[in-house]
């Protein structure tokens, strides 16, 4: 059977230039729990496991309140390792240039589904329920991937209005591989990120450890580049630039 899901309701904050995106309440499935917990057979895992697993997949989503900021943001240059943003911050990794080429625009998010889940989390650690904590964190996970699967379809769909494509995504603290070395964006540059917002209700705070609270969030940015070349893009090697 399938459940139907109320319809996405975006929201822009006039003064800020973010928009509210509201994820429909996510879909989440006990199989792919179990199968993060290494059951590949789902016919050989116990009834006492498989019943814990579609408990906390329940759970999960009953918990989760998904939210998302983001905002539309001018590329002033990428060149190197150096990303420039018009409104002033800037971020270093080596990959930009590859994962953002041809991008004028970026977008800059923040996703959280509420403190509900890691609450319980903890709740049913403390109540000596080890099982049944571990399945109701990878369901929250699995509530994230949710968020972002429509929040990408949302960018997408919103992109293409504007003749316009997006790129993978891209977060501090993750690595990604340019031919055969791995270059990571620096977590600590997560408080550029969260400068990009400033003045604005998020679903998720920034910590002095560059870590997000609650603890089920998750930070990023899409690249946006026209479906054709725009006449304005110089190109000096790898790097491109939105300045005239």
């Amino acid at each position: 059977m399938t459940i139907a899901r109320p319809a996405v309701t975006p929201r822009r904050d006039a003064l800020t230039g973010v928009e509210h995106f509201l994820p429909k309440p996510p879909l989440i499935h006990f199989e792919r729990v179990l199968r993060i917990q290494g059951y590949p057979d789902l016919t050989q895992v116990r009834p006492v496991i498989r019943r814990a697993a579609e408990a906390m997949s329940r759970t999960a989503a009953s918990l989760s309140k998904p939210a998302i900021a983001h905002r539309i943001v001018r590329l002033r240059s990428i060149r190197g390792e150096l990303l420039e943003t018009e409104d002033g911050p800037r971020f270093r990794c080596m990959a930009f240039g590859r994962q953002f080429k041809g991008c004028t625009e970026v977008a800059p998010f923040v996703l959280g589904v509420g403190s509900a889940i890691p609450e319980r989390v903890g709740e049913l650690i403390d109540a000596g329920d080890l099982l049944e904590a571990l399945l109701l964190e990878a369901a929250g996970w699995l509530a994230i991937e949710d968020a972002t699967r429509q929040f990408k379809t949302h960018l997408r769909e919103t992109s293409l209005e504007r003749d316009c494509r997006i790129t993978s995504r891209m977060g501090p603290g993750y690595s990604y591989k340019i031919g055969n070395r791995m270059h990571m964006w620096p977590l600590e540059e997560q408080a550029a990120l969260f400068a990009l917002f400033a003045g604005a209700e998020l679903p998720a705070t920034l910590m002095n450890s560059g870590a997000m609270s609650p603890k089920m969030s998750r930070s990023g940015m899409y690249g946006i580049a026209p479906l054709a070349p725009a006449a304005n893009v110089a190109r000096v090697g790898p790097a491109i630039s939105t300045s005239n």
